[in-house]
């Protein structure tokens, strides 16, 4: 009885793939304009997943596993039709990461440094390029390459092989589809579901077709995870190498998968330990072995030039990026709360990782197969908390979880419990004062749009200065988008301006050229910016009454203002 029901069991699981095949299918339906061909593929893919709902009941079990296979075969092959059309037809990328990897495969391949360059919107492959940019606290944005030479360097082989047509977004889709089946044949029987599910799910398989970089480092960090804990087994073939090997080509991709090396290493510690062998060798030839790949991928461009790597490398760590993504900034940046300071938060994050640190060493049982699932709750703090960083890690935690071998649990010290609870406490209280405070207020007072209302112009603010420090403030407009489109500028001032101290200025600032007005009512809001001190200042949400050729005559659309300088609203 148990045996049918667990049987049962995997049969449902199996369905939901075969709808999401049948899903896929109808979202395509729709995409007939782009590729005639999806007139043929898209009802294929209906009838097709339709079928294999039904072999999944009536198919003998001594046939399931070949059943797999074939869902497996149809997953594969659904992405590729599905999204290689759409890729070809692209002649620009959809985020500023993709592009410039592209353009730095093409400088290296030419000779060049790509960490010299400076990327502007005329030598990259965005359309619109200022909708693209990842910006600063200090009013500019990043322009040049911001992460480890492996993003590029993996790549140049295309180059060689002549594909210069968004090669990055062509090699990433291929760097998924060989995660997908690294995670289905390392996978037990019993689990194989997992690998065509999640590439069939939009949230992985249509980012990494349209600009999603971390893609390349995924199918790395699986092996990385894979069985990681046979490092230090006596006897163990050479493939005990594969994973430390692997974990150093995927820290030489993104800064991403660094968060990961503490945990791998301390794993290495407590399984030696355990083990009763030398932990100092152990940790040293893992180590060792992290090391040997990245510094190859990335020792020609120390040499070539140590500041220019060392400032590009680094540059997410280092620069005040923009807050931006899914995480806690969301409070802010959707005008919950008004006020963020980002070094805060980022501090928080670093609690958080202190904390989840010293719960694997003493938890570390329970924790040792499991702890990839609770990394992304570290990167939910941190005020840049895409929603890559929430999910990339799932799928090699899936790896981990099922391959690692489990230990017997054993209790804690209840003193010791104080070591976990201390620094997450801590990071809770940073989390929380990074949304208080009022270093700025903000007063809308009037806006003027193009004549048939389709574009900003013009804007009229008010800044309250509340500090005893000076502020250079940098203005955005956030219009229901999931990224900011670009500065305003001060009129009279093209370099910026400073508020004093304690000071009350009114400034007309003029909107970016493709700052285009907010639906019909469509929520928006003010983003204030500022490096030092660093904050961000937003207003509450205002939503937007006027639409297309509904703007007053002379393009001019009124405001008043609440009480709390902060909480401009704006109406017809």
């Amino acid at each position: 009885m148990n045996a049918e029901r667990a049987r049962d069991a995997e049969r449902a699981l199996w369905t939901i793939v075969w709808l999401a095949v049948v899903s896929v299918g109808l979202n395509t339906w729709s995409s007939w304009s782009l590729w005639s061909g999806f007139s043929v593929v898209a009802p294929a893919l209906i009838l097709l997943g339709s079928v294999g709902v039904v072999l999944v009941w009536t198919v003998p079990a001594r046939h399931q596993s070949d059943l797999e296979h074939a869902a497996l075969c149809v997953a594969l092959g659904t992405v590729v039709v599905t999204y290689a059309p759409s890729m070809l037809a692209a002649r620009y990328f959809n985020t500023d990461a993709a592009a410039f990897n592209q353009r730095a495969t093409w400088l290296l391949a030419h000779g060049k440094n790509p960490y010299a360059a400076i990327f502007r919107g005329a030598n990259v492959a965005l359309s619109h390029a200022a909708t693209y940019w990842t910006y600063l606290l200090n009013g500019g944005h990043v322009n040049q390459v911001s992460y480890p030479a492996g993003s590029f360097v993996l790549q140049l082989p295309l180059q060689w092989l002549g594909v210069h047509s968004l090669g990055t977004n062509w090699l990433d889709l291929a760097a998924w589809l060989s995660a997908s089946l690294f995670l289905y044949f390392v996978s037990p029987p019993s689990a194989r579901w997992l690998a065509p599910l999640l590439l069939l799910t939009s949230v992985y398989t249509f980012s990494f077709a349209h600009g999603g970089t971390d893609a390349l480092f995924i199918p790395f960090l699986m092996v990385a995870a894979y069985r990681w804990d046979h490092f230090v087994i006596e006897g163990a073939r050479w493939t005990r190498w594969l994973g430390p090997l692997a974990l150093g080509v995927a820290c030489s991709i993104k800064q991403t998968p660094w968060f990961c090396v503490p945990f791998f290493v301390l794993g290495v510690v407590l399984e030696s330990s355990g083990r009763q062998r030398r932990v100092g060798r152990d940790v040293a030839s893992y180590l060792a072995a992290v090391s040997l790949p990245f510094v190859l991928l990335n020792l020609p461009f120390v040499l070539w030039s140590p500041s220019q790597w060392w400032r590009g490398a680094t540059l997410p760590l280092r620069e005040p990026l923009v807050p931006d993504g899914q995480g806690l900034v969301t409070l802010t940046t959707h005008g919950l709360l008004h006020v963020l300071y980002p070094e805060r938060l980022q501090w928080s994050a670093a609690l958080a990782l202190a904390a989840l640190l010293v719960a694997y060493w003493h938890w570390y049982p329970t924790l040792k197969s499991t702890w990839l699932f609770v990394l992304p709750v570290v990167l939910f703090l941190p005020s840049r908390s895409l929603s890559s960083y929430l999910v990339d890690f799932v799928p090699v935690a899936f790896v981990m979880a099922l391959s690692t071998r489990r230990t017997i649990s054993r209790s804690l010290n209840p003193r010791r419990r104080w070591y976990v609870l201390a620094p997450a406490v801590c990071s809770l209280v940073l989390a929380v004062s990074a949304f208080v405070g009022n270093p700025l207020g903000i007063r809308l007072n009037d806006v003027h749009v193009t004549r048939v209302g389709l574009r900003f112009t013009t804007m009229s603010l008010t800044l309250t200065n509340y500090t005893s420090t000076p502020v250079r403030p940098h203005v955005m407009v956030i219009v229901g988008s999931a990224h900011p489109v670009g500065f305003w500028s001060f009129v009279g001032a093209p370099a910026g301006v400073t508020l004093g101290a304690h000071q009350v200025r009114t400034y007309v600032v003029r909107a970016p050229q493709l700052m285009y007005t907010p639906a019909r009512y469509e929520n928006w809001l003010i983003e204030v910016t500022s490096s030092s001190p660093a904050f961000v200042v937003t207003t509450a949400p205002q939503r937007w009454r006027r639409g297309p050729n509904h703007s007053l005559s002379d393009g001019r659309v009124s405001a008043t203002t609440s009480t709390h300088e902060t909480r401009a609203r704006v109406r017809g």
